[in-house]
C-alpha cells in the first residue's frame, strides 16, 4: 500500500511538471480514426432514441448534508435531463433530510423514482448501488409486458449524479448491449475533452490507474478483456451499463465502495465469460466541479485513497492472476 501510495505521488508530480502533451508513457493516448468513427455513429433518429429510452433505467446515489451543495444543484439538472430524453432515473438517497431531498428530485418530471436508502440491508455506498439495481430490476418488469424476458431485452446503466452530460450520450451507451453486442459497456472519456474539464490531477491520477488496470486486465487469459473493444477500459470513470439480467451480480456482491462498481464485472468476464466493450464518449464534465476541486489538496488525498483502495481490491485481488489462491 505504501508503496503503491509512492509510486501514484511521483507520478502525479511529475506529470504536472512536464509538457501535458507528452505524458509519460502517453497515458490516455487515443486514436483518432476511433475517435471520429465514434462520432458518426452518435447519430441517430428521434425514432431509434425514444425506443432505446424505453429499454433503459438509469440508477444513481445521493448524500447531501446541504442542498447548497453545487453537487445536489448537478443531480437535479440529471433528474431534468432524464425527462426530457424519458429515461426512467432512479435515486437511492441517503441524506439527512431526504424528505426535502426527494421532493425537489420528485418534481423535476414523472421520470423520476427516489428511494430512501435502506442501510439495514444495504451498506454504505456499494449498498445504496445495490439497492438501486434492484429497485431497477423490479421497474423494469412492472412496465414490460413480457416479464419473463424483460431483463434480457432492457439495460440498467449507473452514473454518478453530478455526471451530468452522461444522458447526452446513454443511447450510443446502450445500444451495442441491445443490439446483442455485449454484455457490459464501459464508457471511455474522448481524452482532449478528459483533459480539458476535469481538474488536472484527476485527469493525471485516473489515467494513471486506468494504465496500471489494462496492464492488469492484459495478462489475464479471460477472452473478454483480449476482444479488440476491451484493450483500453476507462475503469476509472465510474458509469457503466449492464444487460439488466445479469443483475444479479451485483446484487450478490457485498463491497461497500468503489469496488462495488467494478469487480461485479470484472468476475463476470473473468470466471464467466461475459463479453465487456469500451465505447468512447464525448463527455464534459461540469465545469463548476472542476473549479472547485482543482487544486485542493482534499480533493488530491481523497483520489489517492481511492486509488490505493482499488490497487488493492481490484488490482491486486481480482486482475492479479496467483495461482496459489481461490477467488
Amino acid at each position: 500500500m505504501l508503496l503503491a501510495t509512492i509510486i501514484i505521488g511521483v507520478f502525479i508530480i511529475t506529470s504536472l511538471l512536464i509538457d501535458q502533451t507528452s505524458i509519460l508513457f502517453n497515458f490516455g493516448k487515443v486514436d483518432h480514426n476511433e475517435q471520429q468513427q465514434q462520432s458518426i455513429s452518435t447519430i441517430m433518429s428521434a425514432e431509434v432514441r425514444e425506443e432505446i429510452s424505453q429499454k433503459i433505467v438509469v440508477v444513481t446515489t445521493t448524500y447531501y448534508p446541504d442542498i447548497s451543495d453545487i453537487r445536489f444543484n448537478l443531480a437535479i439538472d440529471l433528474c431534468k435531463l432524464a425527462n426530457k430524453n424519458n429515461i426512467h432515473l432512479i435515486i437511492v438517497d441517503d441524506s439527512p433530510n431526504h424528505n426535502q431531498v426527494a421532493t425537489q428530485f420528485l418534481q423535476t418530471g414523472g421520470y423520476i423514482h427516489v428511494y430512501q436508502q435502506d442501510k439495514e440491508k444495504f451498506i454504505g455506498k456499494g449498498g445504496a448501488l445495490r439497492q438501486s439495481i434492484a429497485m431497477a430490476v423490479t421497474l423494469l418488469r412492472e412496465n414490460n409486458n413480457d416479464r419473463g424476458d424483460a431483463l434480457n431485452k432492457s439495460v440498467i446503466c449507473f452514473t454518478e449524479p453530478e455526471k451530468v452530460d452522461l444522458l447526452n450520450h446513454i443511447h450510443l451507451i446502450a445500444k451495442p448491449i441491445l443490439d446483442g453486442e455485449t454484455d457490459v459497456v464501459i464508457p471511455k472519456r474522448n481524452d482532449e475533452l478528459f483533459k480539458q474539464t476535469y481538474p488536472i490531477e484527476q485527469y493525471h491520477s485516473e489515467s494513471f490507474g486506468n494504465y496500471h488496470f489494462n496492464l492488469l486486465a492484459k495478462q489475464l487469459p479471460a477472452k473478454g478483456f483480449q476482444s479488440e473493444g476491451a484493450k483500453s477500459i476507462d475503469w476509472l470513470f465510474g458509469p457503466f451499463a449492464l444487460k439488466a439480467s445479469l443483475s444479479r451480480s451485483w446484487l450478490m456482491y457485498e463491497g461497500s465502495s468503489w469496488d462495488a462498481q467494478i469487480i461485479p464485472y470484472v468476475r463476470g468476464v473473468r470466471d464467466n465469460n461475459w463479453r465487456i466493450t469500451s465505447v468512447i464518449v464525448d463527455f464534459k464534465h461540469p465545469k463548476v466541479m472542476k473549479e472547485q476541486e482543482e487544486g485542493s489538496s482534499a480533493f488530491t488525498k481523497k483520489r489517492l485513497l481511492q486509488l490505493n483502495l482499488l490497487f488493492d481490491l481490484l488490482g491486486d485481488k481480482e486482475l492479479t492472476i496467483d495461482d496459489t489462491s481461490t477467488k
